[in-house]
């Protein structure tokens, strides 16, 4: 099968991108800001084959989004994608998203495997750990101040798989997380230190792998805050919780596991230009 990969403004590829994910495509219309970049894949008629985006990412250049909507040819067809985006941009990531980026296309396009996002989930773990000396565990809920909420979910931005935070998402309710369930790590000078955040689901608590600031890290902190919000999940009455990870370390991952969760979900994380 012959076809094309052109740049395309990106509102073009907002229409491919609702097929790909099975959502309305006026529901995307924040995305359409987010991209820098756009490419869509075309047959000899015109037919839109799958379409692809670039959002930055701020340690890891650019992720990108979409994929191919052609069964019998999506692998070319994404390999192609990705050829051209990494051809203008250099520095990109993306997750090996079943038929849409497959990992073979990602590889055949010079990336390579460097992360995960994971869910692991299991029953509540009842382990507790101290936090570092001078830092205080706070309830979400009791740190309404919006600045430095941002300043904890900035935590997470230095690792692969992880977007620019928008300052919406430090706002109440935001991204369905209830605050009063989650916890938020400040230092003796009142600077965020970390956070950890969780969502009630239908018979378990949805949680965030804790985020923690560079400089703490190896502190015992992320041990601390993501068994603190165990220990609220138990008070609440959860049995069982989920945890999700972007690009978590060997070691985070084995301390996780140690804790009685299982991998319920892998997708890797396939990267280039790092």
């Amino acid at each position: 099968m012959t076809f094309t990969v052109s740049p395309a403004p990106p509102s073009r590829v907002l229409d491919v991108f609702a097929a790909l994910y099975g959502t309305p495509a006026g529901d995307l219309g924040w995305l359409e800001a987010e991209l820098r970049a756009a490419w869509v894949a075309l047959d000899e008629s015109g037919e839109a084959l799958g379409a692809l985006g670039a959002r930055p990412s701020p340690a890891h250049g650019m992720e990108l989004m979409g994929g191919s909507l052609d069964g019998e040819h999506g692998e070319a067809v994404a390999q192609a994608l990705v050829e051209a985006a990494r051809a203008e941009l250099g520095r990109v990531y993306a997750f090996a998203d079943g038929l849409m980026l497959p990992a073979g296309a990602l590889s055949g396009a010079g990336l390579r495997e460097v992360a995960a996002y994971r869910m692991l989930a299991g029953p509540t773990p009842t382990a507790a750990a101290p936090g570092p000396e001078g830092v205080t565990l706070r309830r979400l809920s009791d740190v309404p101040d919006l600045a430095t909420r941002l300043d904890a979910l900035g935590t997470y931005e230095d690792r692969i798989g992880h977007h620019a935070v928008a300052a919406a998402a430090a706002e109440e309710g935001a991204g369905g997380f209830d605050s009063a369930l989650s916890l938020i790590a400040v230092d003796a000078g009142g600077r965020a230190a970390g956070l950890c955040r969780a969502a009630r689901e239908d018979g378990y608590l949805r949680i965030d792998a804790p985020g923690v600031r560079p400089d703490m890290r190896g502190s015992g902190l992320r041990a601390a805050l993501l068994l603190g919000v165990c220990a609220l999940a138990r008070e609440a009455g959860f049995t069982d919780v989920s945890v999700e990870s972007w690009g978590d370390t060997p070691e985070e991952l084995a301390a996780d596991l140690g804790l009685g969760l299982g991998v319920e979900l892998e997708n890797p994380i396939y990267a280039a230009g790092t």
